[in-house]
Parts: structure tokens; C-alpha cells; sequence
């Protein structure tokens, strides 16, 4: 079994990219066990609205910047145009009215005091943002682009580093406990002995990933084709 020899990037977790116990599922259970999911939720659901954006404007543009601006800008995928409603193709007041209730929604979710996963934001990029939507009626996903960048920030600093830490403890554990299942079922006496000793190990190693702190939140149905970013 072959385990992660560097620690992966929090932009590599959030493209998706890295495996157990670095993957983004593991990524979001910690995040729920510290009480800090709603971050990467806001997250992810800003990420899905560059899309719906950058669709239904249909520019002949590069594709969006979907991380932060210092950071390496994530590619739209080719073979798979996400949320992409050929209903709404040419028709722009549908198009404005779609982006409209995806943004009030967001906003409702993570923006307003009090609303049911607020984020922690400063009152002043809170204020920017809600005068953009509700005075001047601004959709472009741009105008998420402070609060986004504050949040990834935030899980940057806030709650990266710990996770390293704990999912580096899980991987040594893992690989602790499979070397030693491997030299437990080395040098079988005969073919049966052999079977059985390659069941044993397959089902030990499925005894240890089950004790793992992490056993993965699974992600809502929701942002699954978004994370499928690969072609």
C-alpha cells in the first residue's frame, strides 16, 4: 500500500486531488468535528456560483480564478460544463433571475447575522457585499471574491496546520499497523495457508481504516459533479 511521503496543499484538498487521510471528505469531517464546516461549505458554494456565472455569461474568456489570487486558478472543465441549462440559453432576464436567487441564497445561508452557518467575516466586507446585492443588484460572482479569499484565509491559518497534524498521526498509525499485518501474514506453509492469509490481511487492513478518527463526512450530493473537476 503506498502512502503519502509530502503533505499535500489546502489547494490541493480543495481540488479534490489528495486521497485518504488528506482527502477533502476527511478535510470536511474535521472541519465538522471543530465546528468550522461552515467555512468550507461557503466555500464550495461560491466556487459552484463562479460556475453558474461564468455559463451563463458564456464569455469566450480564460475560466474563472476559483482559488484565491495568489494561488494556482483552478481550470473549468472541458468534457463537462457544469450546472450548464440549455433552457436558459439567450433568454437573459432567466439568466439574471437564476444567478439572483443562487446569490440570496448564499447569502441567506452564510451572510446575514444570524443566518444558519454564518461565517466569520468583518462587518465592513459583510456590509460591501450586501450593498452589491441588494442595492445595486450586482450578480458577478467578483463581488464574492473578499469574503471567499477571507475564508480561505481563514482555513489556512486557522484550521490547516491542525489537520496536517492529525491526519500525519492517522498515516503513520496506518502504515504501522499494515507493516505489521504484512510480517503477521508473511511465509505461508501452504497454497490454503496463503488464501487465508491474504484474507486476513485485506479484512485487518479494513479493521484499521474503521478506527480512523476521520471517517469521512461525505460531502452533500449537491457539490459532487462540482468536485469532479478532472476531464
Amino acid at each position: 500500500m503506498a502512502f503519502q511521503m509530502t503533505k499535500p496543499t489546502l489547494i490541493d484538498i480543495l481540488n479534490n486531488e489528495t486521497s485518504y487521510p488528506y482527502s477533502l471528505d476527511d478535510f470536511a469531517t474535521f472541519l465538522d468535528q471543530t465546528f468550522c464546516l461552515e467555512n468550507l461549505e461557503f466555500w464550495l458554494a461560491v466556487r459552484q456560483y463562479k460556475y453558474y456565472t461564468y455559463n451563463f455569461y458564456n464569455s469566450n474568456s480564460t475560466s474563472p480564478d476559483l482559488l484565491t489570487p495568489n494561488s494556482s486558478s483552478l481550470s473549468l472543465p472541458t468534457s463537462d460544463i457544469l450546472y450548464d441549462d440549455a433552457s436558459l440559453r439567450g433568454d437573459a432576464p432567466a439568466h439574471s433571475e437564476f444567478l439572483k436567487q443562487k446569490l440570496h441564497k448564499i447569502i441567506e445561508t452564510f451572510i446575514l447575522p444570524h443566518s444558519p452557518k454564518e461565517i466569520n467575516i468583518e462587518s465592513s466586507v459583510r456590509d460591501d457585499l450586501l450593498t452589491n446585492v441588494f442595492t445595486y443588484n450586482n450578480y458577478d460572482s467578483s463581488i464574492l471574491d473578499v469574503v471567499s479569499n477571507q475564508i480561505f484565509e481563514l482555513m489556512q491559518e486557522s484550521s490547516f496546520a491542525q489537520f496536517l497534524i492529525e491526519a500525519g498521526h492517522l498515516e503513520l498509525r496506518l502504515s504501522s499497523e499494515s507493516e505489521s499485518c504484512q510480517e503477521d501474514c508473511s511465509e505461508p506453509s501452504s497454497p490454503g495457508d496463503q488464501l487465508f492469509s491474504k484474507g486476513v490481511f485485506r479484512n485487518n487492513l479494513k479493521g484499521i481504516r474503521g478506527k480512523q478518527k476521520f471517517s469521512g463526512l461525505k460531502l452533500k450530493e449537491k457539490y459532487k459533479k462540482l468536485l469532479n473537476s478532472k476531464a
